[in-house]
């Protein structure tokens, strides 16, 4: 019986030894660094990657050697060669501008008339200073735009016009001095990005009226400003511009107006997981929600 107890105790104490060996190895294991999955790309083939996500500069993060944060990269993938991209982020506003409008009468090719729009940008995300010098105003814009949109139908209901246009939309880099006195000045850049272009403008009765831009970008260029180059979207990318303004008894021009922009594409771009899996806030280390 005590040769019995004895063996007993002895499984025991093995067993219990056993136990504690493994707490130790699990311990050991969870405090080890997670090291690179060998082969995930082939050797000499892992360019300095980095990934900067801002959401426009608010919140950012960087996977590259160097910790630079490029505040006007938003959610994708870039090298280091390459221009930091400025995304038109769903319900953030990417730039705000204002400008004038002048209306033409009925042609054969434009049976109900149309009009150009032109302006300046005056706020862009991504960038620091939409000017290049004081006062601000067109003369010193970086940015300009030019509308030219045809009326495709006309409405009356009681004391208000309703326009609706189809047309396009072209943002240049400004290289030289524009004047509203010289709508073509507006558009005697450089383009960076153009769009198309559906509008409804309301007129009232009093002369004011607003108005709607829906855009979506047809291409992009690349612009450099002190340095750094840059890209105004991409194509496909969408973006609604919210517009008031003032009509002009005695023109030219037939009125003024001034808006601002938003983005209406996805916030969250399926790019670099498996599957197309969208980035979630536990794929970025040391970002909380």
């Amino acid at each position: 019986m005590e040769t019995t107890n004895n063996t007993k105790k002895r499984k025991n104490g093995k067993f219990g030894l056993t136990l504690a060996a493994l707490v130790l190895l699990s311990i050991f294991l969870l405090r080890l660094p997670a090291s690179p999955i060998a082969g995930a790309q082939p050797p000499g083939d892992q360019p300095r990657t980095r990934f900067a996500i801002t959401d426009l500069g608010r919140l950012a993060t960087s996977f590259s050697e160097d910790p630079t944060i490029n505040q006007a990269v938003t959610g994708e993938f870039a090298r280091d060669d390459e221009p930091a991209r400025i995304n038109f982020v769903q319900g953030k506003i990417a730039f705000e501008f204002v400008g004038q409008a002048k209306s033409f009468p009925p042609t054969a090719s434009a049976p109900l008339g149309s009009a150009n729009q032109y302006g300046f940008l005056t706020v862009v995300r991504g960038i620091d200073n939409a000017f290049s010098a004081s006062p601000h105003n067109e003369a010193t814009a970086v940015f300009t735009f030019f509308n030219e949109a045809t009326t495709m139908e006309s409405f009356t209901d009681g004391p208000l016009r309703i326009f609706d246009r189809d047309g396009t939309t072209t943002i240049y880099l400004n290289t030289a001095t524009a004047s509203f006195a010289n709508p073509d000045s507006f558009r005697s850049g450089i383009p960076i990005q153009t769009s198309t272009l559906h509008q409804q403008a309301v007129n009232t009765a009093g002369g004011t009226f607003t108005a709607m831009f829906e855009n979506t970008i047809s291409s992009t260029s690349d612009f450099t400003i002190n340095g750094t180059t840059f890209r105004l979207g991409r194509t496909g990318q969408a973006f609604r511009a919210t517009v008031t303004g003032q009509g002009n008894p005695t023109p030219p021009p037939n009125a003024h107006f001034s808006g601002y922009a938003v983005g209406v594409g996805e916030e969250n771009r399926s790019v670099g997981r498996p599957g197309g899996r969208s980035l979630e806030f536990s794929d970025w280390p040391g970002v909380r929600r």
